[in-house]
């Protein structure tokens, strides 16, 4: 790969050849058409130079503004974010190429050897006088590019994409801080139904590629996929995500050769602003997103005026590894099934097989463990402990700086060890460096919930839902900080509004309404739970006695213990038996789920309402052991420094004598 593309017309030849020459005394590699070898096909030979170049150089002349193939490569240049464009006879560059600054080399185009310092500093090198090579200057990309740890795995690559927005809106005074949403929607597949895990695999890799860029808001995988395949309009994509812009494509694959179409569109028009296809043998799927990620980059800084900054680039990944990378990341946007959970964890593992220096799909595993519990997966704590530490500590020797692996130990040390505190300190440094990255508000949520501060955790919660709308899972989230908070009327709006299907927030809002409802919303309120309840099929024994229930601790009626317990037991079902049917029964449950549950669980009954252990039973030194759990005993001196009690052992130790 050239450093530099040189485009000029032909008549142009004497100043570029010099100008060339010029710049290789610099260190860079020069590629322009006398290196085209003989027999060579002319314009693909120059197709691939160009598409493989870091920077594009374009010497606008009269000549050069009537060239139909400079303009071509000028084009390309900008749209991916390399143009650097220079006038060797003082002629401006045509009308689409203003808006970038244009060097003047006329008077180096008559006279000169070395190339002019602002040229140099726009090709990233240092100028060099031209007798001695041995001493010229690195190019600085090279060097900083070398000591950039691997964005997403190792021997990643590093682009800048820096150049001034649109002439519009210079002209305007339009601020690209002001940035733009975009959702990458699962891309259409053609051909073998086999191949169908690549549509919104590769849409998941290009939005992670493109996340690391200034003024763009990316909607996460989870969202976009499930509107993938509903019919919508670009303009109801857009309401529906509250999104700007959009990019769809298609892919289609024969004879082990992929053609692949990207279109980035305005969603309110439904506007066509850019498009371009991708072909390559089966083997280059990899490098194929990556060029898909250069240059929609580079469309989006060129027409748009956002994205400045660096994208990630994956650097040689065996295609193997990269098509289970692919088929993972599928799977997770639609982790709350069971089985995608466990099969994102097999690709990503299967990925790590192949290629064990692939840093994120370690990372990918990693996270992807930290939420999970043995028995979603059928294993053991101590199984699941060290698998979820073993990836992490992969992935973090391959590239320290990986913020999913960070936040995966942030994850972990909330969910397997009930340290708040520590997890609070990896997610503010994360979030320092990477403000809109979304794993890492839902971490930081989780973090300040277990700490005691709810509503300083909805405000982080609430931008990591912006960044995914359509993640059921941190809409329960959500629900259940607002049952915390004893904001019944909240977590009802919240159910109310969870696009369906939104299996598990029905249960928070029965909770919510055990805990905190007043008699009257739960008359009013009781018909809709119950309707809600047939929606999701809950078996009809199970909506008797969750009336039964209600009726005992809103109503204060005589409570008739139910059958059989769930397989699955949490705080709230000790918290129900502690004062139904007995404080031992529910100490057993309590002690139950410390074991089996995420320490976070436990926060179900940290609050002031009905669904608690009482004041009395709170005394009582079995319910003191009971925080001396190693997963609850850090969560309860935390929330004991930040002055928040509610549903902690409280003082003076006094045994129970209640049943």
């Amino acid at each position: 790969m050239a450093d530099v593309f040189l485009s000029y017309a032909r008549g142009d030849r004497g100043p570029a050849e010099r100008l060339a020459n010029a710049i290789a005394e610099t260190g860079l590699t020069v590629w322009w058409d006398r290196h085209i070898k003989g027999g060579a096909e002319f314009s693909r030979d120059i197709e691939r130079q160009l598409d493989d170049a870091a920077k594009v150089l374009v010497l606008w002349s009269k000549e050069a503004v009537g060239s139909r193939w400079v303009r071509d490569e000028a084009s390309v240049a900008a749209d991916t974010g390399r143009l650097v464009s220079a006038t060797i006879d003082g002629t401006q560059p045509p009308l689409g190429f203003r808006q970038f600054q244009t060097i003047d080399l006329k008077r180096w185009s008559a006279k000169g050897a070395t190339i002019p310092p602002e040229l140099a500093d726009a090709l990233d090198v240092q100028a060099a006088e031209p007798s001695h090579r041995t001493k010229a200057a690195r190019p600085r990309g090279k060097l900083i590019a070398a000591g950039i740890g691997a964005l997403l795995l190792a021997g990643v690559a590093v682009i800048a994409v820096v150049q001034p927005p649109p002439f519009d809106r210079l002209l305007s005074g339009e601020s690209q801080a002001q940035g733009l949403s975009l959702a990458i929607m699962p891309f259409a597949t053609h051909g073998d139904q086999q191949d169908n895990y690549l549509g919104a695999g590769l849409a998941g890799a290009l939005a992670d590629s493109l996340t690391p860029l200034a003024g763009l808001k990316i909607t996460a995988t989870t969202s976009t996929q499930a509107l993938a395949g509903k019919g919508l309009t670009a303009p109801d994509i857009g309401k529906k995500l509250g999104i700007s812009h959009l990019v769809e494509g298609d892919v289609e694959r024969t004879d082990r050769r992929y053609a692949i179409s990207v279109r980035l569109i305005e969603a309110g028009s439904s506007e066509q602003i850019w498009a371009r296809t991708f072909e390559g043998p089966s083997e280059e799927l990899q490098e194929l997103k990556n060029r898909m990620a250069r240059e929609l980059a580079g469309a989006l800084r060129a027409r748009l005026g956002v994205g400045e900054g660096q994208i990630g680039q994956r650097g040689n990944v065996d295609p193997r590894a990269y098509e289970a990378y692919l088929r993972a990341l599928e799977r997770v946007s639609v982790r709350d099934s069971r089985d995608a959970r466990i099969e994102a964890i097999k690709q990503f593992r299967l990925a790590a097989s192949i290629q064990p220096d692939f840093t994120e799909a370690h990372a990918g595993e990693a996270y992807l463990l930290s939420l999970s519990l043995p028995r979603q997966l059928g294993n053991t704590w101590p199984q699941l402990l060290a698998e979820q530490r073993r990836a992490r500590a992969r992935a973090l020797a391959l590239d320290p700086t990986n913020e999913l692996a960070l936040i995966s130990g942030s994850t972990a040390l909330k969910n397997f060890n009930g340290d708040p505190e520590a997890a609070l300190a990896i997610d503010e440094a994360v979030l320092k460096r990477s403000p809109d990255f979304g794993p890492a508000h839902y971490s930081m949520a989780a973090s300040l919930w277990m700490q005691g501060h709810p509503r300083d955790a909805l405000d982080h919660l609430d931008r990591a839902i912006d960044r995914d709308p359509f993640d059921i899972l941190l809409r329960l989230y959500r629900a259940q900080i607002l049952y915390s908070l004893g904001d019944y009327l909240a977590v009802r709006s919240t159910v109310e509004k969870c696009p369906e299907p939104c299996a598990g927030i029905g249960f928070v809002w029965f909770v919510a309404m055990l805990g905190f409802a007043t008699p009257a919303q739960y008359a009013e309120d009781w018909p809709a739970f119950v309707e809600r309840g047939r929606a999701d099929r809950v078996p009809p024994v199970v909506m008797a006695d969750a009336k039964a229930m209600a009726d005992a601790l809103i109503l204060g009626r005589p409570y008739k213990p139910r059958g059989a317990d769930s397989e699955v037991i949490g705080f709230v079902d000790a918290a129900m038996d502690a004062r139904l049917v007995s404080f031992e029964k529910g100490l057993r449950l309590a002690h139950t789920a410390a074991g089996n549950e995420h320490a976070d669980s436990v926060l179900d009954i940290l609050n002031a309402g009905r669904l608690t252990f009482t004041r009395e039973q709170r005394a009582d030194p079995r319910y003191h052991q009971l925080f001396r759990h190693p997963k609850l005993a850090k969560i309860a001196a935390a929330r004991r420094r930040e002055g928040v009690t509610a549903g902690l052992p409280i003082f003076p130790v006094k045994p129970y004598t209640g049943r």
